[in-house]
């Protein structure tokens, strides 16, 4: 059988409409998959906010238990904090305790507020967070140890607050990222199509 010139430019032309229809789709799932990542990495940093808070908390109560039980001074035990910490935490505590001890800054305040500004404004905390932990480094050192014991409390029960309100994000607002993201790739690709 004999194939007439026609034909062959049938073929052809199918087999690059083939092509065509076969990159579109490629490109799609490209697009569908980016856009979806993406509203998985946003859901992620709201889970991710929540752990930086309940993470700060444990190694607070542990820098806690140095200073007013173990009589530990404040650069020593920052630094012992910084050993046991991970990531961004261990770094925040990490800048402080070196700040004091190489007299980068003079008061712990001074060192505080500047590791808070300088570490934490790469984290997932939000900047109330942020202004609050600042808040606490004003404090921090400033008393007796029965006054740093309630300046402690009072900073848990802020933090607590902090973590319910990251946990709340996370139940209304985590799926809706990650849906979000898919549908808009979806959307995209209509578009395109």
């Amino acid at each position: 059988m004999c194939l007439t010139g026609n034909t062959t430019y049938y073929m052809r032309e199918t087999i690059k409409e083939g092509i065509k229809l076969l990159i579109k789709i490629i490109g799609g799932l490209l697009i569908i998959s980016a856009s979806g990542l993406l509203g998985i990495v946003f859901s992620n940093r709201l889970s991710l906010r929540h752990k930086e808070l309940n993470d700060l908390r444990r190694y607070m109560q542990m820098l806690e238990t140095e200073v007013t039980y173990g009589a530990t001074p404040l650069p020593a035990a920052l630094r012992n904090i910084s050993n046991k910490a991970e990531g961004m935490l261990c770094r925040f505590f990490s800048f402080i305790s070196d700040s004091l001890t190489d007299r980068s800054f003079y008061t712990i305040r001074d060192a505080w507020t500047y590791g808070a500004d300088a570490v934490l404004k790469q984290s997932s905390l939000k900047r109330a967070d942020i202004e609050l932990i600042k808040s606490f480094g004003n404090i921090l050192g400033s008393s007796d140890r029965e006054d740093q014991k309630k300046h402690f409390e009072l900073f848990y029960l802020q933090l607590r607050h902090q973590e319910d309100a990251a946990l709340e994000e996370i139940k209304k607002s985590a799926k809706v990222y990650r849906d979000l993201g898919f549908l808009m790739g979806i959307a995209v690709f209509v578009i395109f199509i």
